[in-house]
Order: C-alpha cells, then sequence, then structure tokens
C-alpha cells in the first residue's frame, strides 16, 4: 500500500511543535517539556488512541502513545523522537517562529528533531483517518533530556513493554543509520601545591602537571586510536574540551581540571574504556614521579551502537525509503543518539528522520518540509509492513 500524507498538515504540526519552548533545562534559557508533551498527548487523545505520561522529572514527563496492531500481543515496534532541543543563545531567527520560505521551516528544533516527531505523529494519524491497523502494535515515544543525560529513552525502557524494534528520529536525510558511536567524557585533575610566585620551586605547579597529561593523551593515547576503526563510523577519538586551572596570577596553581570527549566506536564498552583510561594515568602518574592525576567517574557516558543491515527494521526502513527518493543505503555516524540504549537493551533500532545533521544546533535551525512529508509516508509504510 502506498502512503500520501498531505504537506499542508505536515507544516501545520511541525510549526505547532517549533512555536512550543522546550529547551532542555540543562541549558541556558531551558524549560521543562511539559508543554510539549501536553500538545503530544492532546493530539493523541483526539486521535482516540490511548496515551501514557509518564513524570520522568517534574514537568517533565514522556508521553507513549499505543496504536493498536492486529496481533495485538505480539512485541510492539517503537517509534521514538526527543522533544527537548538546545539553547537558543545567537540564533539570527526567531527560535520560535516557525517561519516558512522557500519550502523551509525554520525554528530551534525545526530539525532536531522535532521534524522526526511530526512525521511520527502524521504517521499516526493517518492510520486512524484511514482506518488501518497494523500488523503489530506501534508505539510513539515522545521523550525528554536527549540532549544531556538521556533521562527520557531509559525511561520508556523501565515502562515495561515489549518491543520488536525500534525507528528513532534524527536528522538523517532520509537514510537509515545502523551505527554510531559512544562517548565518555569526564574530567582529569592534577593536583599540585600552592606557593607564591616569586618562590615558585616551593610549590608543585598543576597546570604544568596538566600539561604532561595533554601531551600524553594528544600524542600516545591518540596515536593508538588511529589503528582502530569500525566500517561504519570510523575510528575512535580523544579531544580535551575543557580547562581550567589557577587562581591568581603571583600563585602557583595547586589544581588544573580538564574535561575530556572520548569517542567510542561499537565493540568497545564504555565503562571500560573509563577504567583503562584511569589507568593509563595512573601509569603515566608512576612513571613521572612527581605528577598526581586524579581521573573523575564520568559524567556522561554512552554505548556505541551497531544494528545489523539484515535486520527487518532495517530492511523495511531502506526499501520504504528507496521507493520514495530513490539511492539508500545504510550509514554510520559519529554523534550519538537515544537508539543506543534501546540497542542495549536488546531492541533492534535504527536512526532515521527528515534533514540534515549540519542544520542541527544552527544560528538559523531549518528544515525541508518536503523531506518531512516523505518521512512521514516510509514511517507509515514501514509500519504496514512490519510484522507481517
Amino acid at each position: 500500500m502506498t502512503v500520501i500524507i498531505d504537506e499542508q498538515r505536515v507544516a501545520r504540526l511541525l510549526q505547532d511543535l517549533v512555536r512550543i519552548p522546550s529547551v532542555n533545562p540543562g541549558f541556558e534559557g531551558g524549560v521543562p517539556e511539559r508543554e510539549m508533551a501536553d500538545y503530544v498527548e492532546a493530539f493523541l487523545t483526539r486521535l482516540g488512541l490511548k496515551a501514557e505520561r509518564r513524570e520522568v522529572r517534574p514537568d517533565r514527563p514522556n508521553v507513549i502513545g499505543i496504536l493498536p496492531g492486529i496481533a495485538d500481543d505480539a512485541p510492539a515496534l517503537l517509534l521514538e523522537a526527543h522533544m527537548d532541543t538546545v539553547q537558543t543563545a545567537n540564533m539570527t531567527i526567531d527560535p520560535f517562529g516557525a517561519e516558512i520560505r522557500g519550502g523551509k521551516l525554520y525554528g530551534r528544533g525545526a530539525c532536531d528533531t522535532k521534524a522526526s516527531l511530526a512525521a511520527m505523529l502524521a504517521a499516526m494519524e493517518w492510520f486512524v483517518e484511514n482506518g488501518v491497523k497494523p500488523p503489530v502494535s506501534v508505539h510513539l515515544a515522545a521523550t525528554v533530556d536527549e540532549e544531556v543525560n538521556f533521562l527520557g529513552v531509559l525511561d520508556v525502557l523501565e515502562a515495561g513493554h515489549d518491543y520488536a524494534a525500534a525507528i528513532v528520529g534524527e536528522p538523517t536525510g532520509l537514510q537509515p543509520v545502523i551505527a554510531h558511536k559512544g562517548v565518555v567524557r569526564c574530567e582529569i585533575e592534577t593536583v599540585g601545591v600552592s606557593a607564591h610566585s616569586s618562590k615558585p620551586e616551593e610549590g608543585v605547579n598543576a597546570i604544568s602537571g596538566m600539561m604532561k597529561v595533554v601531551a600524553h593523551i594528544e600524542g600516545a593515547m591518540q596515536a593508538r586510536l588511529r589503528h582502530a576503526a569500525h566500517p561504519f563510523v570510523g575510528p575512535p577519538t580523544f579531544a580535551v574540551t575543557q580547562i581550567q586551572g589557577g587562581v591568581a596570577p603571583n600563585t602557583i596553581p595547586e589544581r588544573c581540571v580538564i574535561r575530556i570527549d572520548r569517542r567510542t566506536i561499537p565493540g568497545e564498552d564504555s565503562e571500560q574504556v573509563w577504567r583503562e583510561i584511569r589507568a593509563e594515568m595512573d601509569q603515566l602518574a608512576a612513571e613521572d614521579g612527581g605528577l598526581n592525576v586524579i581521573v573523575h567517574p564520568p559524567f556522561v557516558l554512552d554505548y556505541a551502537m551497531d544494528t545489523s543491515p539484515d535486520s527487518e527494521i532495517v530492511r523495511l526502513v531502506a526499501s520504504a525509503a528507496a521507493g520514495k527518493i530513490g539511492e539508500v543505503r545504510p550509514l554510520g555516524v559519529p554523534y550519538g543518539t537515544d537508539a543506543s540504549k534501546l540497542a542495549r537493551a536488546g531492541i533492534p533500532s535504527v536512526v532515521f528522520g527528515p534533514g540534515s545533521i549540519e542544520q542541527a544546533h544552527t544560528k538559523d535551525e531549518w528544515v525541508e518540509l518536503k523531506q518531512v512529508v516523505l518521512a512521514a509516508e516510509i514511517i507509515a509504510e514501514t509500519m504496514l509492513a512490519f510484522g507481517k
């Protein structure tokens, strides 16, 4: 069955979503996702679908809409997209204006990833309005907190539903993404001895110690990573992203702290990677003698994803997409998504949606409306075929 979804309907739906501020509270100017959740819940309720609301944090609820399938007792297909966005500082457009120009809709979250959520809602609406039941039940989870700590998708897993596979909405240019990197972010601290800068020999300079740590990271540790690569996502990476040290220009610094970003690839265990970093810093300190290094526990730890291209969900998404846009090939990406948490729980997952990651988080974020419509149709056709 070919699915045709009205572009004007999708445009109005996406405008509604973009006009609702939902900047993650972890960022400047953030607000809870409650108003977005209210909209999604009301939308699903109007369709006559059950909408399960789960308070992940105060004023930060997930909403899970349930479209019954023919085999209602079989494991369901999950559609998941996050409601939160990044900050709006330095944007050159009205972040919540949802203006349409030249076939593009502009605003914060238009691309990442309210376009995917709009496509999923439009697909659910198509089934209800046309009186069609999918082979298995389909759950749509609109989730909180993807941009910071992934609390929303973790709560979906705690809800107790049985899922056979998942489509996770992100801007992929309508190509199925089957692999992505994970990440370990932590602080590394060097500890010295404070002294007056006129007598530096009486102190131990923590910044000087940190220079040795950074040199080791950017030398031996980065060099080793270049020799390991995954066919879809390439090699792991290791970057120093922030540094802070010293209290005054006339004081030998007692402490210096860096933040690191270590991207992991499928086959690496992120927790083990952190332990290896700690062990290597301990070894560096032991070899130096005067170096005191502390590797703090991760403040972000996420896992890589690697879904078989032969899995049913990948094959069906790729087939439906090829029918709409022509050439389709499974891809890998260097960034992370909610999908890795689902995959780690044994749910084969594909990341898929309209828009380009190049437009995500930008000062004039936008998405092509035609891609949002095509995404809705591709998702709906996948829903029609999954579980047959």
